[in-house]
């Protein structure tokens, strides 16, 4: 019998779309807020910094410093994507929000 390989040892590491759906089932609406509250502050930030002199050079910059700034924030897409992974499960276990999903767990759970 030959011994196990590295790969059959270890579990494979789930894609960011398992861990997307993982998250949605666990926090359910908390998730949701925390992406629009991520994207409406790196939005706002991008706006900011344009406004404040930040020079965009792209299609963006002939349309207006909010549609730059969303057309950036859309670029970091990812980044936004890993940061709802990462802060979620903290923001959740803040008193309050860890009552309002033990309480409501069960209506979003499949």
């Amino acid at each position: 019998m030959s011994p196990p390989t590295e790969a059959a040892a270890k579990p494979a590491k789930p894609t960011l779309v398992a861990r997307f759906k993982t998250l949605m089932l666990d926090y359910g609406p908390v998730a949701v807020v925390m992406n629009f509250v991520i994207f409406g502050l790196v939005l706002v930030g991008f706006h900011t910094a344009i406004r404040l002199g930040f020079q965009v050079e792209s299609t963006g910059a002939q349309a207006g410093s909010w549609a730059a700034a969303y057309a950036a924030t859309q670029f970091v897409k990812l980044a936004r994507w890993a940061a709802v992974l990462v802060l979620t499960p903290l923001v959740a276990r803040i008193p309050p929000v860890a009552r309002f999903i033990e309480r409501n767990k069960h209506k979003w759970a499949f």
